[in-house]
This record gives C-alpha cells, sequence and structure tokens, in this order.
C-alpha cells in the first residue's frame, strides 16, 4: 500500500473541525490486478491493461469521482460532493501505473465564492476547454459551467463558475440522470446524459458548437446500459463509458469508440466499436469517468470509479493501452 503525501496539521483539523477546505489530503494507493485470479492477464478486447489503483483515505470527504482529465502525468478529478482532486501519476520503468503523489483537495465554489452544497454539488463531467479552463457538468440541480483554474492547476481553491448554456430540454431530466459525460471538441463540446430522455427511446449525445444551437444525435446503448463517460482522443474519435449494474450479479462496463460523424448516419451501431467489456468477475466498480491520455509516447485510455461513498464499493483507477 503507497500514501500520497499530505500535511498532519491539515488532517489533525479535518478531524476537528469538519470539512478543512482547500489543502493536501491524505490518500492510500494500492496494485490491483485487471483479473483477481489471474494476475499475469493483461488483455481485455482490444485493451491491455497497464496498471491499475484501489484509492482511499481517512479523509470521509474522499470518494464520489465522476469525472477526470488526465495532462501528462497530472490527474484532475471531480466529485458528487463537489470537490476537485488533483494529484500526479506515477509509473514504472514500464509504463505501468504504480501510484499518486501531490493530491490536493478543493471544494467547488459557486458565483459568490462559496462552496457548493446540497442538491447544487452533484457535479458528474468535466472536459478541458484549453488554457486552464475546464467544463462541469451537474445533475440534480442540472446545469453546466465553465471553471478557469489556469494551466497549472494552482486557481482550483478560488475559481468561480461562468454558466454554460446546457442543451435544450436538460432541466427536465430525471433527478440523478443528468448529463454524466463531457468531451470537448475543436468546435465546441459534446455531452450525453445517462439514461434515454424518454423511455424506450436511444440515449442522447449533444454536439454543442460554441457558436451555434445544441444538436442531439441517438445513441443505441445496449438495453439497460448508462452512458456515464465521454471524452474525445487526439484521433478525434469520441471514447465513452457505458454501464450497468444488476443487484446480485454487480456492475458490467462497456468502453465504446465512434468517428465524431459517426452518429450523423442512418445506421449508428455499424460505427461504434467496442473496444472492451469488464464483468462482474474482473477488477470492476461503478465506472463513471473515462480520459485518453498519454504515457511514454503511447495513447492511453483511463477510467475512474464512483464509490457513491459506500463502503462496500471501491474507488479504481485503471490504465489500458490500446493493443496492436
Amino acid at each position: 500500500m503507497k500514501y500520497l503525501t499530505g500535511f498532519a496539521a491539515l488532517l489533525l483539523l479535518a478531524a476537528c473541525s469538519g470539512d478543512p477546505g482547500a489543502g493536501p489530503i491524505l490518500i492510500e494507493a494500492e496494485k490491483v490486478a485487471l483479473y483477481p485470479d489471474a494476475s499475469e492477464r493483461l488483455d481485455v478486447g482490444a485493451l491491455e491493461y497497464r496498471g491499475g489503483l484501489v484509492l482511499a483515505s481517512p479523509d470521509e470527504r474522499f470518494g464520489g469521482l465522476s469525472g477526470m482529465e488526465i495532462e501528462g502525468d497530472r490527474l484532475l478529478a471531480i466529485s458528487d460532493s463537489a470537490y476537485w482532486l488533483t494529484a500526479h501519476l506515477e509509473f514504472d520503468d514500464a509504463g505501468m501505473l504504480t501510484g499518486l503523489s501531490n493530491a490536493f483537495y478543493a471544494p467547488m465554489l459557486d458565483a459568490n465564492g462559496q462552496a457548493l452544497v446540497d442538491r447544487a454539488a452533484d457535479a458528474e463531467g468535466l472536459a478541458a476547454l484549453g488554457n486552464g479552463a475546464y467544463a462541469v457538468s451537474f445533475e440534480r440541480e442540472h446545469r453546466m459551467a465553465r471553471y478557469d483554474i489556469s494551466p497549472d492547476w494552482s486557481g482550483v481553491a478560488i475559481a468561480t463558475p461562468t454558466p454554460i448554456t446546457p442543451p435544450p430540454g436538460t432541466d427536465r431530466l430525471r433527478d440523478n440522470g443528468g448529463i454524466e459525460g463531457l468531451a470537448s471538441a475543436d468546435y465546441g463540446l459534446w455531452a450525453g446524459v445517462e439514461y434515454p430522455i424518454i423511455d424506450g427511446r436511444p440515449h442522447t449525445l449533444w454536439v454543442m458548437p460554441d457558436d451555434g444551437e445544441a444538436t442531439g444525435l441517438p445513441y443505441p446503448a445496449e438495453p439497460g446500459f448508462g452512458v456515464t463517460g465521454l471524452d474525445r482522443g487526439p484521433d478525434g474519435d469520441i471514447y465513452l463509458l457505458e454501464r450497468i449494474y444488476i443487484s446480485g450479479v454487480g456492475n458490467t462496463i462497456r468502453i465504446m469508440r465512434f468517428g465524431e460523424f459517426g452518429l450523423a448516419t442512418e445506421d449508428q451501431r455499424s460505427n461504434i466499436d467496442t473496444l472492451a467489456i469488464l464483468t462482474p468477475g474482473m477488477t470492476v466498480d461503478n465506472f463513471e469517468g473515462i480520459a485518453i491520455g498519454e504515457v511514454n509516447d503511447e495513447m492511453r485510455l483511463f477510467i475512474l470509479s464512483d464509490d457513491n461513498y459506500n463502503g462496500s464499493q471501491r474507488t479504481l483507477l485503471l490504465s489500458f493501452a490500446f493493443a496492436e
């Protein structure tokens, strides 16, 4: 088990007075195999495992991580209770993910500089806009906002939101089924709602150009699956997480990919690739974050799970390369 750097004084303050505000946070990071019963196995579909971590913390604020971005060896994530997490990723000489360091936690703020609370605090989707700016989507109190936290993320503790006009009708989404996924594009944003707006219909992904109205495109997810994460790769493709939880069985996760214009055809399904399926017998949980990054000049795919602040669930950060 590996420990992130933190300060004893901060932890003592947290224990004595509740939320200490922004500052370093102690996190435990333990390496985990993709296949618990076959730790040497690395293959899954069109991906190859490049290491993963179980993350935990004695700080009760930690958990609920729903969206992330990977930039070089840096991780930026947001939580269901409106916290920012920044940290550095650590890799061994073979490029396997082995740990984290320099973890920092900060409350997300409202327009008045106050910490978001209650229904306003359920942050879900995250997308880089460039030059240290990020788009964030929220559910329950459905909305989208831009936070400028600076390219080195030094402004993460003081950034206040600028509203982003959400796609039409998103204010009528179900309470716990809002915009879960965001991805940036050269022309604007992609946004994905977790479940179909109308039961029995396809999911909706919106293309949100900077200079025009949002266009909704049907996304034919597998029946029963929710769309929980989006990202756009340097190749221009969109990467997407589908998740289903069945009581008594567990979570099944599908990692999907399609070209930017692949949904604008009559037969969308033929343009969507299934990269991998993670089944309950594997190291799997409630994955909601997906990000494309680069390690040693190799394109990587990362996924992050939301533990729902539930002691029976885990916060998992897994890394994959693309098979030849």
